[in-house]
């Protein structure tokens, strides 16, 4: 095959491709039987960042000894773990705990499941004795979790990462926004993935949980998987048509890209 027609043939398809990773989007229908809830429905431990940052920098470590990071770049398993469970999961506080073992086969269970699926019933949700939600059990067992939520590598192999080099505009973000006000509407949070491109000053995944209007703003609060001290604020201004984050120990704080994740196969 000529090496012309190759070339034509890949950008048909990025063509036709790429666009339906972006706007693939199935608005929920039905209500969703509670929201999210931060203090309930997180994890206890953080996702921690490979470098040493203050304030938005990267800094070198007190005295030149790296402290030790054992649970990194896992931004974007963190958050689609914790919908999750939020999802697929209900907790017995009066059943008698589970061991290790059969505590790591029931959350593989969990989030094997696809993150986009719709929530399951209460008969159908995997059971998690002896706690009373995320927040207690994940607490109680942190490396069990660690080991069995997903890994941090596949991620970077996502065909929904193709879009992140394609430039946003203000509609496209104005669209998001309509779609991520519709979804709590729904008491549906949404996983969205923050950044600067090519810059990268910013790479990162929060869950949005909550939202509230104010004049040509709407001021979201966002579960961060890099804290776990409460939520941070994510704003959308009607008027720039722009999304800003909150200065972070590892963002300076400012205009952010925003994409809605885990919609989809491809998403």
């Amino acid at each position: 095959m000529p090496a012309e027609f190759k070339t034509i043939i890949c950008t048909v398809l990025i063509a036709l491709f790429v666009p339906a990773l972006v706007r693939a989007y199935a608005p929920p229908t039905a209500l969703a039987p509670r929201p999210f809830c931060y203090a309930t429905d997180t994890f206890a431990f953080a996702n921690e960042t490979v470098f040493n940052y203050v304030n938005g920098s990267v800094q070198s470590e007190a005295g030149g000894a790296a402290r030790k990071r054992d649970y990194t770049r896992r931004c974007f398993v963190v958050t689609r773990a914790a919908v999750q469970f939020w999802k697929f999961a209900r907790f017995d506080p009066d059943a008698a705990p589970l061991s290790a073992g059969p505590l790591a086969d029931r959350i593989r269970e969990v989030t094997e499941r696809s993150v986009w699926l719709p929530a399951l019933s209460p008969a159908q949700r995997v059971v998690f004795p002896g706690y009373s939600n995320l927040r207690e059990i994940s607490a109680a067992n942190p490396g069990i979790f660690q080991e069995n939520i997903g890994l941090g590598w596949p991620v970077y192999f996502r065909a929904g990462n193709a879009p992140i080099a394609m430039p946003l505009d203000g509609s496209t973000e104005a669209r998001l926004n309509d779609e991520i006000l519709h979804d709590l509407a729904m008491n549906d949070p949404t996983i969205v993935w923050l950044y600067r491109f090519p810059s990268l000053a910013i790479n990162h995944v929060v869950i949005i949980i909550s939202g509230r209007k104010s004049g040509n703003h709407v001021h979201y609060l966002v579960y961060d998987p890099n804290y776990t001290d409460g939520p941070k604020q994510l704003d959308y201004d009607s008027a720039t048509r722009t999304f800003s984050y909150q200065p972070t120990f590892y963002f300076k704080g400012g205009a952010v890209d925003v994409r809605a994740l885990y919609r989809g196969v491809f998403r």
